[in-house]
């Protein structure tokens, strides 16, 4: 059990850690790319910024894996990037013993200065519709309601036993959210949270009205590839994580094109762990309303949902129900990009339903006005 001066001499070892690998890091010029323990403190592996982008053919674990590394692998790492070690000495050592600073304590601190890709994760974009047209005041509303309607949202997945780690950063008129948890069943509680978001914010506006202080949104749900950092400031003052990647790019290409209250999800194949599985995007959103349907005490403003449903649009067919309508957003470059047109429903036991995205029909009436949408 550790005493107070254990735990004095445990904090001032990580806080200069924190310092020093603040140093290394030289304001962003740097990117710490990996650590293993030594006798004396940490092997640290560091690599110009410019170099880290531009060395093509990189060992796996420069983005990839833990950033704590075991002694072959971090060796392997250094000959590859033909970096050499250096060593920092700490005041208590790295370890399990009551004497030591955990490996998580230090691999948590190690992270914020490090770039890590992710080869598939959930993100979703939204977007307060023209923004830039508001005054300060009806902006910085707008930006608290969308702000409610996540942390509401999250807490309300969480009470739901759908826990989740959620992240954003803002695109000045919105935001981009993931999970920092990693895994296709991450992804579908995100997905969760996404769906009350968009719900609260649609039982905001209902009982607003028209007012400019809670926004019209357009959204747009992804997954896919990217890499992340950490924008370290100082101990006192923090940070902010960043993505970027495929799948932020895909994001904003899809939500330029987006309509006024539509709501996008990307034509994906989502990976399942350990198996040859692929979850198209179709199956993905079928698994997240299976998920929120076996929540049984979902409220929004003060009344419990009965029932969720996400239904992907397309024109109906006689006799044969509705055929899902894949399209193709050609961005500024003429590069495609498929999406799906997503309706979400949400019905609670008392009140009227609850629905944020467009149907089919008021697409067509949206185009019938301009360009016709594009078939892959």
């Amino acid at each position: 059990m550790q005493t107070n001066g254990d735990r004095d001499s445990t904090h001032a070892t990580l806080n200069y850690l924190n310092n020093a690998l603040l140093g290394l890091w030289s304001y962003g010029s740097n990117a710490l790319i990996g650590w293993t323990p030594s006798p004396r403190g940490m092997e640290v592996l560091s690599i110009p910024m410019v170099r880290l982008y531009r060395d093509g053919n990189v060992h796996r674990r420069v983005f990839s894996g833990d950033r704590i590394m075991g002694q072959a692998t971090f060796n392997a790492v250094a000959k590859a990037l033909e970096v050499q070690p250096m060593e920092l000495y700490l005041e208590r050592p790295i370890g399990t013993e009551p004497d030591s600073v955990s490996v998580a304590s230090v691999d948590r601190i190690f992270s914020q200065f490090a770039v890590t890709k992710t080869g598939q994760r959930a993100v979703f974009l939204i977007d307060a519709v023209g923004f830039s047209l508001f005054s300060p005041e009806e902006q910085a509303s707008q930006l608290a309601a969308l702000e409610f309607a996540l942390n509401i949202a999250d807490e309300t997945a969480r009470r739901q036993n759908i826990p989740l780690t959620l992240a954003r950063s803002t695109t000045g008129d919105g935001f981009y959210v993931w999970n920092e948890e990693k895994g296709p069943e991450a992804d579908l509680r995100l997905f969760c949270v996404f769906t009350l978001t968009l719900t609260y914010l649609s039982a905001l506006r209902r009982a607003m009205g028209e007012v400019s202080y809670v926004p019209k949104i357009r959204s747009c749900f992804g997954i896919g590839s990217h890499y992340s950092y950490h924008h370290s400031e100082t101990n006192q003052r923090g940070g902010l994580d960043y993505i970027v990647g495929d799948v932020t790019i895909s994001l904003a290409r899809l939500i330029d094109k987006a309509k006024p209250d539509q709501v996008l999800v990307a034509d994906f194949g989502r990976e399942i762990d350990n198996s040859d599985q692929i979850m198209r995007t179709p199956a993905f959103l079928d698994a997240a309303v299976a998920m929120l349907n076996d929540c049984h005490e979902i409220e929004i403003m003060g009344s419990k949902v009965k029932q969720v449903s996400v239904n992907l649009t397309g024109p109906n067919q006689a006799g044969s129900g509705t055929r899902i309508q894949r399209l193709k957003v050609t961005d500024k470059h003429g590069l495609s990009h498929y999406c799906y047109n997503a309706n979400f429903n949400v019905v609670p036991i008392a009140g009227a339903p609850l629905q944020s995205g467009l149907r089919h029909e008021e697409l067509l009436a949206e185009f019938s006005r301009g360009k016709k949408p594009e078939r892959p």
